[in-house]
């Protein structure tokens, strides 16, 4: 498809078989991201909790029995507080923390990966979504990531990558997104991206992750959505905006984590994200819905 003559300006500025390499090399990373062994096709079980105490583990007789099949039968149990989780290891039970074995150890809601409690191949963590605390898994033998074969994308096409303009909504505004849970969760709102696709003017609504987020968080539906890519839509991650302008590169637009598992918690576009358009660039549907 032709995209308007700045899209085109662009694509003869960056060099194909670089551009290329660049690409290719960000969809390879992008497989570890969904099949590594801490990647969302590992995830094996996402266990909302309740205050109080609570055995962990595989075995069925456990109050909270996961899934994971690495798990110990018996890993010891959760103490359920406000916003954090005290884990404390039954005997027998190995568990490490950044290296260090650890017998007791408080779980923070949303920590950074490297604070995840290791038992033999699986991992623990805690999240928060809307008040609610959860306890998610991650085992390299989930049976979604033994049966991961790969992703599957359109080819690359420079034309894809488009030069929009920003404009900037100042103060940006939160408003209310809407997860896969049926959950209402505040993001910033910092600006409007403005592009033209074959002589007609399209825009996307710019998110922030967090408040300190250091890229543009983009998610849309469009008239490829449930066709042949990921019905609930695409997510894109672009640079902060310079000089009021901001790269959409389509290419790399991907599915939401709860394209390949149940455990996700993904936020689902804003209305004003759905275009009127076939984006015929970035990853394909893997036929999970």
């Amino acid at each position: 498809m032709r995209v308007y003559a700045a899209a085109l300006l662009l694509a003869l500025l960056v060099p194909p078989q670089s551009y290329k390499a660049e690409i290719d090399a960000f969809r390879k990373q992008r497989e570890v991201q969904i099949g590594g062994e801490t990647g969302w096709a590992s995830l094996t079980d996402l266990i909302w909790l309740t205050k109080g105490d609570a055995t962990v583990g595989r075995a069925a007789s456990n109050a909270i029995a996961l899934a994971a099949p690495s798990a110990p039968e018996h890993i010891g149990t959760l103490t359920v507080g406000e916003k954090d989780v005290t884990l404390r290891i039954a005997g027998g039970v190995v568990a490490r923390v950044k290296g260090k074995p650890v017998r007791e150890v408080r779980l923070k809601p949303d920590a950074p990966e490297s604070d995840a409690v290791l038992i033999g191949g699986m991992s623990l963590m805690l999240i928060e979504r809307g008040g609610r605390l959860g306890l998610r898994v991650w085992d390299p033998m989930s049976p979604a990531r033994l049966a991961f074969k790969g992703l599957r994308w359109l080819p690359i096409d420079s034309a894809w990558r488009i030069e929009a303009t920003f404009v900037p909504h100042q103060p940006a505004p939160k408003v209310p997104i809407m997860n896969i849970l049926g959950q209402l969760v505040q993001m910033a709102n910092p600006g409007t991206a403005v592009f033209d696709v074959g002589g007609r003017r399209y825009q996307l609504e710019a998110l922030l992750e967090s408040d300190d987020a250091k890229e543009l968080f983009f998610m849309f539906k469009d008239g490829t959505s449930a066709k042949t890519t990921y019905g609930a839509g695409r997510y894109l991650y672009t640079p902060l905006p310079k000089n009021g302008h901001v790269t959409l590169d389509f290419n790399r637009a991907m599915n939401p984590p709860c394209a390949f598992t149940d455990f996700a918690t993904c936020p689902l576009p804003p209305p004003k994200n759905r275009l009127d358009l076939a984006v015929e660039a970035g990853e394909l549907n893997d036929g999970k819905e």
